[in-house]
């Protein structure tokens, strides 16, 4: 069971299936731009594009105001003309798309995942025609991928979490940096599969060698394993935190969107400021299509740089 889980890929799988289908519909239809999208926190998020002239990946839309909420909100799943939709054409996107056709995407709990649509600037002349049945077999069939993908990769990530999480820190007992590269992968894969949540942090103790040259080696590795604790007391169970190295602490948050990180992290900050262990952090979010996790920690590692010259520049001050 477990091999055949690690063998299907489901986030794979599903990401191949996307494309293959937007390929077709955009080869067998006159629209021009096809996606499969994600609705999530307030937004809807193109996935997996194939694209002309209005769609890319990572764009994102605030769901209320987009085509494909009014359509999946009872309005028509293809429209020639959305000038002339009663529907349609009051919208502000419909100045910019002059036909559509849409169906929504469910998930393994039968939920709206997102959304299958194709769209193009202008509308339909006479003689052009969408097959409706053919976008709505192909939506229902994402939808059953979309639920074996799921099933097959919580499986999957069973068995490749219980791996990650076997690699740990020796001092604290958090995973060390081949553990967390490991949980890096699996969350880049269902970032750029499904558009699923990630935030990373990075933390850096602020005068961990000052405690060890004026305490010693002792009391430096007794501030890393508190240190180690507080993170671990304070994440959940989609939680992971890391000591990547030295002084170096990394947390990834599954399922926190980008309006939630800031809140979310500053537990972990405040929570090591009441044990008196000062230190500096950095936060930023994946955004499918556009941010990749290796490029979130890269920008979260900046902001915690920042944080930490500015703490530095404020002690001289005050000296």
């Amino acid at each position: 069971m477990a091999k055949d889980a690690q063998v299907f890929n489901g986030a794979q799988i599903f990401t191949d299936s996307a494309e293959q289908a937007i390929s077709y519909l955009k080869k067998h239809t006159p629209l021009t731009d096809w996606s499969v999208s994600r609705v999530i926190d307030g937004e809807q998020v193109h996935l997996h594009v194939q694209q002309d002239q209005l769609l890319k990946p990572g764009l994102r839309v605030e769901w209320e105001e987009s085509l494909c909420s009014r359509m999946a909100n009872g309005a028509a799943h293809i429209v020639d003309n959305t000038q002339l939709d009663p529907d349609y054409s009051g919208m502000r996107f419909s100045a910019e798309v002059g036909a559509y056709a849409g169906y929504t995407i469910n998930d393994d709990r039968d939920e709206m995942f997102g959304v299958l649509c194709g769209v193009r600037t202008d509308p339909l002349t006479e003689g052009e025609k969408i097959d409706e049945e053919l976008v709505a077999l192909i939506s229902s069939l994402l939808s059953a991928q979309l639920k074996l993908a799921r099933v097959a990769d919580r499986e999957r990530r069973n068995c490749e979490l219980s791996d990650a999480l076997a690699q740990t820190d020796a001092l604290t007992g958090l995973l060390n940096r081949r553990g967390w590269d490991k949980i890096v992968s699996d969350a880049q894969e269902r970032l750029d599969a499904f558009g699923d949540s990630v935030s990373v942090a990075v933390i850096d103790l602020n005068g961990l060698k000052q405690v060890n040259d004026s305490q010693g080696h002792a009391a430096g590795d007794l501030l890393l394993r508190r240190t180690g604790e507080i993170l671990r007391g304070k994440s959940s169970e989609s939680c992971r935190v890391a000591r990547y190295g030295g002084d170096e602490f990394m947390i990834l948050a599954n399922g926190v969107a980008p309006s939630q990180t800031e809140a979310y992290f500053s537990v972990f900050k405040e929570s090591l400021e009441e044990a008196g262990i000062p230190a500096a952090m950095g936060f930023y979010s994946a955004q499918p299509g556009s941010t990749n996790i290796d490029q979130c920690i890269a920008a979260a590692d900046a902001l915690m740089y920042q944080q930490k010259y500015q703490s530095r520049v404020r002690a001289r001050k005050n000296s």
